[in-house]
């Protein structure tokens, strides 16, 4: 099977004690099995929350407990998040991955499907019916029209009575297919000895250790490297918790930064107090306040591909901070791993983000996994984040588009007062874009485009279509927006797009023109019709009718451009990007939006333009799509790319 991931993390089992091992002694490796888990292998413990879905999964599946209480409980069981269209995790007990634990939301259930070896370990014990079939086994095969036992899944044995595939049993009682097994290896031998995750941490000390002390020589000599002061980017989670730890025992005092998206759960705003009390640290609030709420209105529900959230309530609040606070720069330390994303597992140890370049940003645990991040955290007794005890596998904003359908039921049942109001809102918005109510329920609403994962769920809904074109538009037509495109035609370089609206209204007239002109645009009044040129450029705009003369792409863009200038004035969400990141004293933010003060450079005028999310993502996403046809425009070529000043 082909390596996807540049670097994967290797755990180990002890067969005799029965725990997992992080780092071995090179002289003991011999004596521990290789847990075989899928890419990246970045297992962590199961803790209450977990084991309670287990626990139902299993009894839902065969109809009894026998593979809990014969196999799994006492012991420590690991849980490895894999590829699945909502959320599976492998299930690792005694050396082997006995299941798979995923989420099925059509059911609303949590499910579990055997391995092959957790398919050996369940027949020994009785804990399963069995079946047999002859060959050829294939996924669909109907081998059964009438099964009389009471489980939801069966194994298929050969007439030799090997393990061949797992059954599953239809409402009419008919048994599928539903796994093959190709490679048929018996489960490795323990012995099977309960084993706690406290008595794991005490044999996993000295590879704990040896982590530890790589970790500290790295922040020496950052510290030696950078005269800078040190901070700690806080999430509330377990990750950001151990590199602050890490920080605090190289550089003493420090200070924590805390992005408060209005977003995030009770739990996550109570531990920050708690490591506050904890390390006696300052902590710097970046409050986004209710933003996220007012900006909705603009742009509808944010998306996985759609990411309009980031930029106002995080990234915003996070660079106006601590701009404030560090304007000469600092060393920024955060709780990044490399198995945490692919794009995380390519990035160096130490980097500049480009919305918060004035400070160096570096990462302590970057080659550490998740199973060492908790013994860590048992080891030191350390305050972390009580969501983890629920099963949560991510922390962060509560409605992240990000999130597994399997995370926000969750939530729906810790927090129902927390989630009502998201799904009031939610269910607004799918009355306004004409969706049935799958679109909430099902999540689709997570993605903007007919993306591919979309599409997966949208295979299992009868008669469930997307017409992208009309849902764009509503959107805009529900926004305060309230403008789209309704005409577009193109006769060589000549283009002429017809919106439902005037395109610049008069309120705001005076300031659109002022920063088109000090965007590098030349403006000619005329009576009813205002004429925008560049080089090559000529546009005219009359009351809703816009006519361009685009002789090459680098003219389109220009288009674009005067788009962007219009729209963010039309609805500014007042997030202060523009200001962030545009040369001091050039921006004055009113009430109606931006005010250039000043012309700009080439580089500090495209700044400007794309740093705001009207610009970025709605104007990207939603209006140059419907303009050119294809959703994916946002794509092109030929587009501008932000480049922000170091």
């Amino acid at each position: 099977m082909q390596k996807l991931w540049p670097q994967t993390v290797k755990i180990y089992w002890d067969p005799w004690l029965n725990i997992p091992v992080i780092k071995p002694r090179q002289e003991e490796i011999d004596l521990f099995y290789l847990l075989r888990l899928s890419e990246p292998g970045d297992a962590r413990p199961a803790f209450r929350g977990d084991i309670e879905r287990l626990k139902k999964a299993l009894n839902y599946e065969f109809g009894n407990l026998l593979l809990f209480d014969k196999y799994i409980s006492g012991k420590l069981v690991l849980l490895n998040k894999v590829p699945h269209w909502d959320l599976m995790y492998e299930v690792v007990v005694s050396g082997n991955v006995i299941g798979q634990l995923y989420y099925d939301p059509f059911n609303d259930k949590w499910r579990f499907r055997l391995t092959h070896q957790g398919a050996y370990i369940a027949v020994q014990l009785g804990a399963v019916d069995t079946i047999i079939a002859e060959s050829p086994f294939y996924t669909g095969r109907l081998i059964s029209g009438k099964y009389g036992g009471s489980s939801r899944q069966v194994v298929v044995l050969d007439s030799r009575g090997n393990i061949r595939a797992i059954g599953e049993v239809a409402r009419d009682n008919s048994v599928f297919l539903t796994k093959t097994f190709h490679e048929r290896l018996p489960p490795v031998e323990t012995s099977e000895r309960n084993a706690s995750v406290d008595f794991a941490v005490l044999r996993n000390l000295n590879g704990l250790q040896s982590l530890e002390d790589k970790s500290l020589r790295f922040l020496e000599r950052l510290s030696k490297r950078f005269n800078l002061k040190p901070v700690v980017s806080y999430s509330g989670g377990k990750d950001s918790l151990v590199a602050l730890d890490l920080a605090c025992r190289v550089f003493g005092e420090l200070e924590i930064v805390f992005n408060d998206t209005g977003l995030e759960l009770p739990e996550t705003l109570r531990n920050i107090e708690d490591v506050s009390n904890f390390y006696k640290c300052r902590v710097h609030w970046a409050s986004a306040g209710d933003i996220f709420w007012k900006a909705i209105e603009i742009f509808g529900p944010p998306g996985k591909d759609y990411r309009w959230c980031c930029k106002v309530a995080k990234l915003a609040p996070i660079a106006k901070l601590t701009k404030t606070l560090w304007s000469s720069g600092a060393l920024n330390i955060v709780g990044q791993r490399a198995y945490e994303s692919l794009d995380r597992a390519r990035s160096p140890l130490i980097w500049r983000n480009k919305w918060v370049s004035h400070m160096i940003s570096t990462t302590p645990i970057q080659y550490w996994g998740q199973l060492a991040c908790w013994f860590y955290i048992f080891k030191y007794k350390l305050p972390y984040n009580k969501l983890y005890e629920e099963g949560f596998d991510r922390l962060g904003c509560y409605l992240c588009p990000s999130s597994a359908l399997a995370e926000y039921r969750e939530i729906e049942k810790l927090y129902p007062d927390l989630w009502a109001k998201w799904w009031n809102v939610l269910e607004s918005w799918r009355l306004k874009l004409g969706q049935p109510p799958e679109w909430s329920i099902l999540g689709l609403w997570r993605w903007l485009t007919p993306a591919t994962a979309k599409k997966r769920i949208m295979v299992q809904l009868k008669d469930y279509q997307v017409n992208w074109t009309e849902e764009y538009k509503r959107r805009l037509a529900s926004s305060k927006i309230n403008m789209y495109p309704v005409l577009f035609y193109r006769e060589e370089s000549k283009l002429t797009i017809v919106f439902n609206e005037t395109i610049i209204p008069a309120y705001c007239k005076e300031l659109i023109l002022t920063n088109l002109v000090n965007t590098g645009f030349t403006i000619i009044e005329l009576a009813d019709t205002i004429e925008i040129r560049k080089e090559r450029l000529r546009v005219l705009i009359h009351k809703n009718t816009l006519q361009a003369e685009i002789p090459a792409q680098e003219c389109f863009e220009d288009l674009v451009d005067i788009l962007k200038n219009i729209y963010r004035l039309r609805a500014c969400v007042l997030c202060g990007s523009c200001v962030i990141w545009s040369p001091r004293g050039s921006v004055k933010l009113t009430l109606n939006g931006p005010r250039l003060i000043s012309k700009l450079d080439d580089k500090s005028k495209q700044a400007f333009i794309e740093v705001c999310p009207i610009s970025d993502q709605l104007v990207e996403k939603i209006i140059i799509p419907l303009i050119l046809g294809d959703y994916r425009a946002f794509k092109r070529r030929g587009r501008r790319r932000l480049e922000l000043p170091l």
